[in-house]
């Protein structure tokens, strides 16, 4: 996109840099001159369809003239509808800001131009190195806790958070962007499976119904990898490398109810209300998101006292032999809510839905794959661990017998 292209479609404005480029779009800094006073936003352009080919898919798939025109304007709708979601909670310290949306239809006809103008703000990841400070994530908890008590005050349920979709404000303040598969409660009662793997609940990833708690389990998830180094539950610490089978098999062990370990770093307090709100059974966490900014506060104040830890030792190895069964038997339908589009993140067109990002949110056309790779990383995790034991108990077996031949 040019410099020319932006002051088209918003007078004044010109384009200062590309920010970032997505499956569907890309997102460029953008700024004006006002009486001497810079001011800059960030612009968001998608192009729908992204090039030929994705008509041509669809053509190919049997389409007509006008069901392929549908098929982008519903796109088109999706986004509408997101933007005007996003401008209901306009003004929120804690919701990013959109300032205004334009779409432009292409020359044939065929789907559109669209740009979303909204707030700059700077992406969590970016923001902060490994070592964030404790009260930076207790800052950053109470920011999303805010967040989803507005997304509560809508019935929205956000299914997506992860560090990528929280951002910083030059006033210190942490947002929720992202709102594309964001969806309100009462569409969920069927439970469809959409978002981010690695911060997604058991019950999401399970086709199971979900309720708001899906999205205090996902910010536990963010808070626990903030504490920890920045690596998933179950994976090894800095400096030993994550691989893509290590995180499948810790993925298995999460969804199928394995206790979750604290993270290493922390204080007592802070790891006692992440694991709370990280807990695989749904009733067990937080109820709201009111109730742990509640406990947050508290902990801020020197007040807040840890409840004992509810994960013991037999139900941990429940949990490792509850992973086996369940890397055996599979996962569920496919979700048919897979095209959904996003307004800020990694969204799909037609034709990539099958690839993987780098964030790992992994479309459901692909998970079947995904999945048999995970059963035969967590087989491995289990062999390894059977291994283990059978050496310690020929160990203790072999001194156990020096001691009696000593005894005699």
């Amino acid at each position: 996109m040019s410099a020319l292209d932006s002051k088209a479609v918003w007078p004044g404005w010109k384009t200062v840099r590309l920010i970032g480029r997505g499956s569907f779009g890309a997102v460029y800094e953008i700024e004006r001159d006002v009486f001497g006073t810079v001011e800059k936003a960030a612009l968001k352009v998608i192009s729908i369809p992204q090039n030929d080919s994705d008509i041509e898919d669809l053509y190919d798939s049997g389409y007509d003239d006008a069901s392929v025109t549908e098929t982008f304007n519903s796109h088109l709708r999706s986004i509408v509808n997101e933007y005007t979601l996003m401008r209901e909670m306009n003004g929120s310290a804690n919701v990013v800001n959109c300032d205004d949306f334009r779409y432009i239809e292409h020359d044939d006809g065929i789907g559109w131009d669209i740009f979303i103008k909204m707030e700059l703000l700077t992406p969590l990841t970016k923001a902060f190195g490994k070592d964030m400070p404790e009260e930076k994530v207790v800052d950053v908890a109470k920011g999303i806790c805010n967040a989803l008590i507005l997304c509560r005050k809508y019935d929205i349920i956000h299914r997506d958070i992860k560090p990528q979709n929280i951002f910083v404000s030059k006033n210190g303040d942490y947002k929720l962007g992202d709102f594309g598969i964001a969806k309100t409660i009462e569409k969920t009662s069927g439970g469809t499976k959409i978002g981010t793997y690695k911060y997604m609940a058991p019950e999401v990833y399970n086709n199971q119904p979900y309720t708001y708690t899906s999205d205090i389990y996902s910010l536990g998830l963010v808070l626990h990898w903030l504490l920890n180094e920045r690596r998933a539950p179950f994976m090894p610490l800095p400096p030993e490398p994550a691989v893509a089978s290590m995180e499948e098999g810790a993925r298995l062990r999460r969804f199928s109810g394995e206790p979750i370990p604290a993270p290493v770093h922390g204080s007592d307090e802070l790891k006692a209300i992440v694991l709370k709100a990280c807990e695989f059974d749904p009733k067990k966490r937080y109820q709201s998101a009111a109730e742990m900014l509640e406990d947050l506060n508290k902990l801020s104040e020197g007040s807040f006292v840890a409840a004992p830890a509810s994960n013991t030792g037999a139900e941990a190895a429940a949990g490792v032999a509850a992973a086996a069964a369940f890397a055996t038997a599979g996962a569920g339908e496919a979700d048919s809510d897979a095209m959904t589009t996003g307004l800020f993140g990694n969204d799909k067109t037609v034709s990539d839905v099958n690839q993987p990002e780098e964030d790992g949110t992994v479309s459901l056309v692909g998970k079947k794959a995904e999945e048999e790779k995970a059963a035969l990383a967590l087989a491995a995790l289990a062999a390894e661990e059977a291994a283990r034991k059978k050496a310690e108990e020929e160990s203790l077996k072999k001194a156990e017998e020096e001691k009696r031949k000593k005894a005699a």
